[in-house]
């Protein structure tokens, strides 16, 4: 029965909706529908849209009278739904109580194929003709959820935005009345949220503020979390563009003006709205997707945003200027504003300062809307101007810097335009200095200026005051009319001098350094920055050669100077330029009164006229202002003249003493220091002081002491440096010295090189002659020259050092500790003492006289001939060793090395021949070796280390010859001398540890077989480990392993005499066994079978001991018992 009542319940529905059976099959099976538009749709226009907006009744909506479309769209998606959907929306709890039962298939079909008017005959047909079928409950139930958004529009539209939480309460009502799921029930009210946004869109492109309040009302009736809304927001996104784009170009979306491009950055403004209180990286994601979604990037649609929130604030500030004054605007209203909008900072502050800017132009008149021009001289800020400004700055929190910006970039064109024509007055003579700033003052005030910010454009000012004479000046200088130039630059002066007075009044300190403040040639906006120096230059100059022609008596008296000096501070001419023209202008007579002073001078030179000249030199400068620098400058020039002409005409090329005097005499009237003349006096007298230098030496090539005192009197005689003197007193040594050293090189090449090999050398062909094969055949090292290289040497270190060409120069200091005494105590002090090293001015490789092979091999050839010989001339040699190989060119460190290498090859041979003879160095051999240290001229260091290297090359030889037949002695008294040498074998001898060992095993194993090593004097393997330099540890180990080896072989002998039956043979071996047990306990490793030990031990124990006593032997047994493992 209760199955009846349902299917007739469900019949009644179905009949109250009217409709057939293809209603239900029409049906979507999906809970949540995608909103699209159709063609029809996207193709109406802006205006269509408004013309064809149909008029719904809006009694029931709690809304503004201006809807933002998106209640039209909820209207108008309630009345697109199926009747039978909208027969759900009016009892979907009716409907859901039919879907508990099934309801025949053929119920549905009899309400639809049985007409009747009479409920009872319809409801009577359907039940008769139920036979094919039924329809399932899932059928209802998807009826009823598809009616379920309907049902949240009509709610909306019903009960409106305005009481949020009864709006939100019986919205969440219908989940339970539709018995619908959270999660789709989610998904239903996020497709009511795009239908809304899609209405403001589509019914209305002009944004406007009210609309995000609806947007935030809407999320909170809808219950909707900030994930739903991004996606609410891409997919609204999504279909309005597929939707738009089918039918609008691109190039009409770009165009802001077009309808489709509003509806576009209006839908980005309103999500980047409601999307503003998500996280930053949310707002970046879901932002990003709705932009793709429109074919935009990120940044363009944030750009898109702020054009379109701008117009909202610039409204609020323009109506803020409105009601200034009153309490209806405030700054936390603005912050509200920008914050409800989303204007930045930034944006916020351009347009802050925009809005001060346009009130300060409204209280300046200049927004005035007139016929008439505006005469900007009368343009003044009115009562209470000044008041109203703060009002304002302080409600858009704008800065005071911001605020006087502005004021200043509206005022100061019309302070400026006062001030120019008060300047102008003022430089045409028409006004006085004070009534020019009084208008001036007049002006700043009436305009609100601060003084401080009239500074800047007072100095612009006075440069283009100046500026304009200055530029007719430089007209006509380029055409070289000098008049008109000279008189332009007195207008400039004179523009200057009343420029000057207005800015007195001003109380501008800076005004009165008037020319770097406003003459700046390196400042392009000064007065004369847009000339380029040659320019300025030509003007000063131009300047100068007019004043000096318009003076009376053609001098630079101080008043025609000043002006000068005035000019050149108004050009910008630096000192050095200024002197420079002077020069130019006025070096002509300078010139020709210091030529005339030198010729006079040359013929006939007298202290009066010295006198005489140099009151007319002195005239000149004064007369021209010119400097004792350039005097000196041109002086220089004519002296060097004077220098050539008295070197010209002096015997021998040295003045005479009258000649002297006039130098001396011109010296002091061109103003020349003793150094500015050593240059022109080296030049002309420095080749005769060389040739004497050289006739001095003669045929010696050593100077005689009295030749060095006339040297130094014709030194001074002809006016050299001492420095100058040193170059050339050197360049004659050079000159002497190079043939000496070439003579010499010659000389050993010929000593030392066979004919083929000094014709290689020499690169050309020898000849023959008797000396075929050179001297070299002659004895060791060419004795038979050798006498006369080593002579000719010694004569070059006599000239060198005779003639005092070395010189003595401080490299540093050392600290040294010296005894001294103070009363009877003797105290030892450390004392600070210059070192000086010995430098060769003048060498043979400097000279290109030898080269660096050539010059090593002759300073080996020394060492080795001082080295050979005896008596008084090696003590001579020795001392000389040093500055023969300075002269050569070579360093300290070459010489050490050559004669280390001398020194290896004498120690080895002096060495070897010493201990194959006697074993070892004696004290006598090692006297000797310190007689070759010090005629080598070695180092301690060197020498010790040489004395090592030597030592070890004879003991390495020796070891290698003892281990190919090595004998226990023969290792004990080889190391038994390393020992007593001080000799370590293996870090000084060289021995490897390998070897070491095999050394300490060739030396044990004779001793431990003879019986010579017992365990009872086992302080010889110690001795000999010590000895050898080894390890305690590594020595055990060799040793253990020795023991083994030997016990091994020891057993297997005697185990094969007693397999022959020879028992015999196996006495002493027995014997050695027990020896080498006696050192391990008995532990010898040895794997012995039961019966052949027992066979060893009882041949052991048939031994007659003789006067062993018992406990040894009982010891011994023991030992040799735990030896065989028995």
């Amino acid at each position: 029965m209760p199955q009846y009542k349902a299917t007739a319940l469900a019949a009644l529905m179905v009949a109250s909706a009217s409709i057939d059976v293809s209603a239900f099959s029409t049906l979507p099976s999906a809970n949540r529908r995608r909103l699209t538009f159709s063609p029809k749709q996207a193709k109406i226009s802006f205006n269509d849209r408004h013309q064809h907006r149909r008029s719904r009744s809006m009694t029931t909506w709690n809304m503004l009278v201006e809807t933002s479309g998106g209640m039209e769209e909820l209207q108008e998606m309630t009345e697109q739904e199926p009747k039978v959907v909208k027969q759900v929306v009016k009892a979907p709890s009716l409907w859901k109580m039919a879907g508990y039962a099934s309801i025949p298939l053929s119920a549905a079909l009899g309400f639809g194929l049985v007409p009747s008017s009479r409920l009872a005959v319809h409801i009577a047909g359907a039940v008769g003709t139920g036979v094919v079928g039924a329809v399932g409950k899932s059928k209802i139930d998807s009826i009823t959820e598809n009616a379920a958004p309907a049902a949240i529009a009509k709610t909306i539209l019903d009960n409106g935005l305005e009481n949020t939480t009864d709006t939100a309460r019986k919205i969440k009502d219908l989940q339970e009345q539709y018995g619908i799921l959270d999660e789709d029930f989610a998904g239903m009210c996020t497709d009511v949220y795009k239908r809304y946004v899609l209405g403001m869109v589509k019914y209305n492109v002009s944004p406007r503020t009210s609309e995000l309040k609806e947007l935030d009302q809407l999320k909170t009736v809808l219950g909707m979390d900030n994930l739903q809304v991004g996606e609410a927001l891409q997919g609204v996104a999504e279909d309005w563009y597929r939707a738009t784009s089918l039918f609008t170009p691109e190039e009409d979306l770009d165009d802001p003006e077009h309808p489709d491009r509003m509806a576009m950055d209006k839908l980005l403004f309103l999500s980047e709205r409601a999307l503003s209180e998500e996280t930053e990286q949310a707002f970046v994601f879901e932002m990003t997707r709705v932009a793709k979604a429109l074919g935009l990037t990120l940044t363009e649609a944030l750009e898109r945003v702020a054009e379109t929130v701008e117009p909202f604030y610039q409204r609020a500030l323009k109506s803020t200027r409105s009601k200034l004054g009153t309490a209806q605007v405030s700054s936390a209203m603005l912050e509200r504003a920008r914050k409800t909008l989303g204007v930045d900072e930034f944006t916020a502050k351009d347009m802050h300062v925009a809005t001060y800017n346009e009130e300060v132009k409204e209280l300046l008149g200049k927004l005035e809307e007139t016929d008439d021009e505006i005469d900007e001289s009368k343009l003044v800020f009115a009562e209470g101007s000044k008041e109203r400004l703060m009002q304002l700055q302080d409600l858009l929190e704008l800065t005071d810097e911001d605020a006087a910006y502005e004021i200043e970039l509206e005022a100061t064109p019309l302070y400026q335009a006062t001030a120019n024509a008060s300047l102008k007055n003022l430089l045409a003579g028409k006004i006085t200095p004070d009534d020019a700033w009084a208008a001036m003052e007049t002006r700043r005030e009436e305009l609100n200026l601060p003084f401080e910010s009239t500074k800047k454009l007072l100095s612009s000012m006075v440069m283009q005051a100046l500026g304009g004479p200055l530029e007719q000046s430089n007209k006509f200088a380029k055409v070289n009319n000098e008049a008109a130039t000279y008189a332009q630059l007195l207008e400039a002066l004179e523009a200057k001098e009343g420029l000057v007075s207005v800015l007195a009044k001003s109380g501008w300190e800076d005004y009165k350094d008037f020319d770097s403040t406003f003459c700046d040639p390196s400042d392009r906006y000064s007065a004369n920055g847009f000339l380029s120096s040659m320019e300025r230059r030509k003007l000063y100059k131009i300047f100068l050669v007019r004043s000096i022609r318009k003076a009376a008596d053609g001098k630079l008296s101080p008043e025609i100077y000043d002006q000068c000096m005035e000019v050149k501070g108004l050009l910008g001419i630096s000192d050095a330029e200024a002197e420079a023209e002077a020069q130019v202008v006025f070096g002509p007579e300078l010139v020709k009164v210091l030529q005339n002073a030198m010729a006079e001078v040359i013929e006939d030179y007298t202290p009066e006229l010295i006198a005489n000249l140099r009151k007319k030199i002195d005239e000149v400068v004064a007369n021209y202002r010119l400097t004792e620098e350039y005097v000196r400058q041109v002086g220089a020039g004519l002296y060097n003249s004077a220098v050539e002409s008295i070197s010209n005409s002096a015997p021998g090329g040295i003045p005479r003493e009258e000649q002297n005097g006039a130098l001396l005499a011109l010296q002091d009237l061109f103003r020349l220091k003793k150094e500015d003349t050593y240059e022109s006096r080296m030049e002309y007298f420095g080749p005769v002081f060389e040739k004497s230098v050289l006739e001095a030496m003669g045929s010696t090539g050593i100077i005689a002491p009295d030749y060095r005192k006339s040297i130094d009197k014709l030194r001074e005689r002809l006016g050299l440096s001492e420095a100058s003197a040193k170059q050339l007193y050197l360049a004659a040594i050079e000159e002497k010295m190079k043939p000496m050293v070439e003579w010499i090189v010659s000389e050993m090449e010929r000593t030392m090189l066979t004919q083929q090999q000094l014709s290689q050398r020499r690169k050309k062909d020898m000849g023959e002659d008797m000396f075929q094969t050179g001297k070299g055949a002659d004895g060791v090292l060419g004795i038979g020259a050798e006498v006369n290289l080593m002579s000719d040497i010694m004569n070059l270190v006599d000239f060198y050092t005779e003639n005092n060409v070395t010189d003595t120069v401080k490299v540093g200091t050392k600290t040294i500790e010296k005894k001294v005494k103070e009363g009877d105590e003797e105290k030892t002090v450390k004392e600070e003492v210059p070192v000086y090293e010995t430098t060769y001015p003048v060498t043979g490789l400097a000279s290109g006289s030898v080269d660096q092979e050539v010059a090593e091999l002759l300073y080996r050839q020394f060492i080795v001939g001082s080295f050979q010989s005896q008596g008084e001339q090696a003590a001579r040699y020795d001392a000389a060793k040093a500055t023969f190989g300075g002269i050569l060119g070579l360093t300290s460190e070459t010489m050490e090395e050559i004669s280390s290498n001398i020194g290896e090859t004498v120690y080895d041979n002096f060495i070897s021949q010493s201990m194959r003879t006697k074993g070892s160095l004696d004290q006598q051999d090692m006297m000797t070796l310190a007689n070759i240290q010090a005629k080598l001229g070695l180092s301690s260091e060197t020498s010790e280390k040489m004395l090592l290297q030597s030592q070890k090359k004879i003991l390495s030889e020796e070891i290698d010859d003892l281990m190919d037949s090595p004998t226990p002695e023969g290792l004990k008294a080889f190391r038994e001398k390393c020992n007593s040498m001080g000799m370590d074998l293996y870090d000084d001898v060289g021995i490897s540890q390998a070897r070491l060992s095999k050394m300490f095993e060739q030396e044990v194993i004779p001793g431990l077989q003879s019986g010579a090593i017992t365990v009872d004097d086992a302080e010889v393997l110690t001795e000999i480990q010590e000895s050898l330099g080894l390890d305690a540890d590594d020595c055990e180990a060799i040793f253990e392993s020795i023991l083994m080896r030997l016990s091994k072989t020891t057993y297997d002998n005697i185990a094969g005499e007693i397999l022959r039956g020879r028992q015999e043979n196996c006495i002493e071996p027995i014997k050695q066994l027990v020896q080498y047990a006696s050192f391990t306990d008995g532990e010898l490793g040895l794997d012995v079978p039961e019966e052949v030990g027992n066979q060893i031990f009882n041949v052991y124990e048939a031994l007659d001991f003789g006067d062993l006593d018992k406990d040894t032997i009982e010891s011994n047994m023991t030992l040799l018992r735990t030896a065989l493992s028995l």
